[in-house]
């Protein structure tokens, strides 16, 4: 899997960054726990910061764009977070 950030948009207000990227890959689409770790390897960021928002897959194509939230501690993710995008990304 190849992992090209596209963007990166820092919220002070919210005390993260939204991160849009774009990846490649053979076979069937990422699980979102191994985006999940790619973003964050890429970023230089423990991945417990790193939530996966959305990863779209075109059709017919190898590759799929990525929406994801890098917060600056974990503590304040939690409380931002829906609980259902924690739970994806933690299960």
């Amino acid at each position: 899997m190849e992992l090209t950030v596209l963007e990166r948009r820092h919220n002070p207000l919210l005390r993260r960054e939204e991160v849009r990227a774009l990846i490649s890959f053979e076979g069937g689409t990422p699980t979102r726990k191994e985006v999940r770790e790619a973003l964050a390897k890429a970023l230089g960021k423990d991945v417990s910061v790193v939530f996966v928002r959305r990863i779209l897959t075109e059709y017919g194509a190898r590759r799929a764009r990525v929406l994801a939230m890098v917060y600056e501690d974990r503590d304040y993710a939690l409380k931002i977070e829906p609980e259902h995008v924690v739970r994806k990304n933690e299960g």
